[in-house]
């Protein structure tokens, strides 16, 4: 069992800093290593994965931003930059739930379904009925 430090109700991790405990498993503080009952065992992370996913996210982010403003110029409509800020907004606040639900257990999978369920919808519906031009 991880050690207890006396004035902390929390284990002491091997980096000498209070455990953190994260949803499933107590965690050391710089998440290095995470305590399997036995001992700590360091954390296995992807280092490749990461870039890649901030470089598509990112390049995503800007061929919506462009084809937003390319719309917004070509048509010269104000009712167009509404509908553009109301879809930002609508999964800004999707996905701030979608995060803050992976620490909620098995409510939070279905919360994360339902959030997942929702952004196709939006999709479909972006698809189904575009901007007004």
């Amino acid at each position: 069992m991880p050690q207890h430090d006396a004035a902390v109700d929390s284990p002491v991790g091997p980096d000498g800093l209070p455990a953190v405990f994260d949803g499933g498993a107590w965690r050391s503080h710089d998440r290095r290593f995470w305590w399997n009952g036995a001992a700590w065992v360091p954390t296995n992370k992807a280092t490749a994965g990461r870039w890649l996913v901030k470089i598509g996210s990112s390049v995503v982010l800007v061929a919506l931003l462009g084809y937003a403003v390319y719309t917004t110029i070509a048509t010269k409509s104000e009712y167009t930059i509404g509908y553009y800020v109301g879809v930002v907004v609508f999964f800004a606040i999707l996905f701030a739930i979608f995060r803050v639900a992976r620490r909620w257990g098995c409510f939070g999978i279905v919360i994360r379904a339902g959030c997942v369920f929702l952004a196709l919808l939006k999709v479909v519906t972006l698809i189904a009925h575009p901007s007004p031009v």
